[in-house]
């Protein structure tokens, strides 16, 4: 059979063009065609763009335009040509292979840029979906929410007019986030009542702190940093200071577990406080050329660091974990890192989209290439397991014949309290009468079914656990008061 000829008729040009606009933007070349990254220009030299496809890609071409092409004209439901325009880009991307080269679009960035800037504005609650429902596992302190005492497990079934369940979670956190000012009329559910209240709300800006300090004994301060956002080098600084004011000369314990990075630029200046004079990292692009080498100017700290780090320690936290170790400026303490070495930057689409995009990969000072491997801590502790996992722990409604995850994590759970539950994974009598042993003793009514009253009480229960049964931060505690602690490059402690 011969191979259909493509024809490209005038009424058919526009929307080939924009295909290939979006193929382009899937591309590397997208920064370099639309001009719309940092620095960029309006246009290339000599205001034209090149759109000459290379001949090794015309058959390529032709498949994409044939498909198209058949599926506007002959699929049976009508169909969005933006839609596939978008899918386009997706495909693009994802065939790049790397999972954190990312195409976003307004909403996708409009949630990016949150995390990145580390504030928004709204009512402040993080939320979960379960059954449909919309769920509050944490309210932001100081925020409107925390203000009007919405608390974990209260279920959010109206704002406004809008009915928020089967909507799904991102439709309904659009819906709650607002113009600061703005008032939003709340129904919602608290766990162990059957009548719904109402409550007004007013968003306001809600500042996510993404540094936490105290003083964990006299001497010796602990900061925990959750994300490296664009207030976290400050944040740090002026907390570091404060510790310092108050009387730190011991150590200093600081936890980076569970931080996914964030923004470099913050973790360079983090960095640039407690690194020694010297170098703290070095960006390298695709051929092998050294883009950038950050350099700290401090002197030094008079006192014992001790890091805290994970498998979910990962990016800009490994930058500062990784040049802490390797300047000789601290110990690592803990789980082996996630491993990942490679830096992205978002590059501007039209119409609000952008292309988070990967640019370059980081060497800690020792020129380690960590992306993949992690950084080895120098004295490997690990956590059990509901330490680590108890936050995720949904309230879920769990009873008799249910099997599943969730209940093998919630016999984990009795176990670890001292109960006996049954079968793992399967919800049994056994685990029915271990459940109502831990309802009884919490003064709950002992039904033998897990609702949202008992999952507030695991949740108060294990949050006082993490903190007296941590074994990773009383290592780290004994650690700084061995006064022979010496700290030098990949020594190994035990």
């Amino acid at each position: 059979m011969p191979k259909p000829k493509l024809e490209i008729s005038r009424k058919h040009f526009w929307w080939i063009t924009v295909l290939l606009l979006a193929f382009l933007a899937g591309t590397n070349l997208a920064a370099y065609c639309f001009g719309l990254s940092k620095g960029g220009s309006s246009a290339p030299p000599g205001g034209e763009y090149d759109l000459t496809l290379p001949e090794s890609l015309e058959s390529e071409w032709e498949i994409f335009i044939e498909v198209i092409e058949r599926l506007r004209e002959s699929y049976l439901y009508p169909l969005d040509l933006s839609e596939l325009v978008r899918g386009a880009v997706r495909g693009a991307v994802e065939a790049v292979g790397d999972p954190r080269t990312v195409f976003y679009d307004t909403q996708e960035l409009t949630n990016f840029l949150i995390q990145k800037e580390g504030s928004f504005c709204g009512i402040g609650v993080r939320i979960v979906e379960i059954d449909e429902e919309i769920v509050v596992m944490e309210t932001i302190p100081g925020s409107p929410a925390a203000a009007a005492g919405i608390s974990p497990g209260d279920r959010i079934y109206r704002a406004g007019t809008q009915e928020l369940s089967g909507l799904g979670l991102t439709r309904a956190a659009e819906i709650l986030r607002g113009e600061k000012g703005s008032s939003v009329a709340l129904s919602i559910r608290r766990p162990g009542r059957k009548e719904e209240q109402h409550l007004t709300l007013v968003r306001d800006e809600i500042i996510i702190d993404t540094v936490f300090s105290r003083m964990e004994k006299p001497g010796l301060g602990y900061i925990s940093i959750s994300n490296f956002d664009r207030k976290t080098g400050a944040s740090f600084a002026e907390q570091l200071r404060l510790l310092e004011n108050a009387g730190l000369h011991k150590g200093l314990i600081l936890d980076l577990r569970d931080n996914p990075g964030g923004l470099v630029d913050e973790a360079i200046k983090v960095a640039g406080l407690i690194v020694p004079e010297g170098e703290i990292a070095r960006l390298v692009g695709r051929d092998g050329e050294v883009r950038e080498i950050y350099h700290s100017s401090a002197p030094g700290k008079n006192y014992p660091i001790v890091v805290l780090v994970n498998e979910e320690t990962a990016s800009a936290a490994e930058i500062l974990a990784g040049a802490l170790q390797d300047r000789g400026a601290a110990l690592l303490v803990g789980a082996k890192t996630y491993g990942k070495a490679t830096v992205q930057q978002p590059e501007n689409l039209p119409g609000g989209n952008a292309l988070l995009l990967t640019v370059a990969r980081y060497l800690t000072p020792a020129e380690k290439d960590i992306d993949g491997t992690g950084l080895e801590p120098d004295i490997s502790v690990e956590t059990p397991l509901f330490l680590k996992y108890y936050r995720y722990f949904l309230p879920l409604r769990l009873a008799q014949g249910d099997y599943g995850p969730g209940v093998q994590m919630l016999q984990e759970m009795l176990a670890e309290l001292g109960y006996k539950p049954g079968e793992e994974g399967y919800f049994d009598e056994a685990t029915a009468a271990a459940l109502s042993e831990f309802q009884a003793a919490a003064g709950l009514e002992a039904s033998g079914v897990f609702d949202d009253l008992t999952w507030l009480q695991f949740r108060q229960v294990f949050e006082k656990l993490s903190r007296e049964r941590d074994p990773q931060l009383r290592r780290a505690v004994e650690l700084i008061e061995q006064p022979s602690m010496q700290l030098e490059p990949g020594r190994k402690v035990n």
